[in-house]
């Protein structure tokens, strides 16, 4: 799979790997399981430093430089690390793109399904959401969190646009009505991304597009498969069409 060649036939069965991905694990264990990533680069994130002897003070934050690896799981999906300068898995991510692959993934408590659990099947998130839209790019993220029963972990659940199915965040802007075109939105958009986030990661700066690796790189694998990419054009273009006809039906 290395120099950013697709995986075999096998794809299905590999990529059922991922349940055996956590934070804290070995970058060589997870390359023992998918090969070589296709891609890699670098990102600054703040992480929450030792906590302090003060009381009351607050957890200080630093910034810390974290290597980001991608694999391609053939033409169903992706899985990214986040890795600290030791090599160790501080966060992952698992992305849909096939409806041949719908993995099962627990969220604290809860058992999702990627591809067909809706966002209103979780309780309201504990921070966020955080959204984009733009001319042509799109995400959505929400972090959940449960304390001890959730291993002191977070999970951040949304929607990319490297995924499927593809749901633009259409209505979620910040206005009067963005809490209940928030609620609306969940109740329609399903899963096709899980960010799982071990302790003291900040993740402003990291949601909503680190949910799932960057379209614009990934995308030039794809551009191999001309098909989606006229169909994704399509939905991109309808999405627009009925976001700026409700824009006008809002202003009217």
């Amino acid at each position: 799979m290395g120099g950013g060649t697709p995986l075999s036939g096998s794809a299905v069965g590999r990529s059922g790997a991922s349940r055996r991905t956590a934070p804290f694990v070995r970058h060589d264990y997870v390359t023992e399981q998918f090969g070589e990533p296709a891609w890699q680069h670098k990102r600054t994130v703040r992480k929450y430093a030792a906590v302090t002897n003060e009381a009351g003070a607050d957890e200080p934050l630093e910034d810390v430089e974290l290597t980001v690896r991608t694999w391609p799981l053939g033409l169903l999906g992706y899985l990214v690390t986040w890795c600290n300068e030791d090599d160790e898995v501080l966060m992952y991510s698992l992305t849909t793109r096939s409806r041949l692959f719908r993995p099962r993934v627990s969220v604290g408590p809860h058992r999702i399904t990627l591809g067909k659990t809706l966002l209103a099947a979780l309780p309201e998130p504990g921070s966020g959401p955080w959204h984009e839209l733009g001319a042509r790019r799109f995400s959505y993220a929400e972090e959940h969190y449960f304390g001890n029963p959730g291993g002191y972990l977070s999970w951040a659940v949304g929607m990319s646009d490297a995924g499927s199915p593809l749901a633009p965040p259409i209505g979620c802007q910040g206005d009067s009505r963005a809490a209940d075109d928030v609620a609306a939105y969940r109740r329609t958009a399903r899963i096709n991304s899980v960010l799982v986030i071990g302790p003291a990661i900040d993740l402003e700066g990291v949601l909503p597009h680190g949910i799932a690796p960057d379209l614009d790189t990934v995308r030039l694998l794809e551009l191999r498969h001309p098909v989606r990419v006229t169909l994704a054009s399509r939905y991109h273009s309808a999405r627009r069409a009925i976001g700026q006809r409700m824009t006008s039906n809002k202003s009217a």
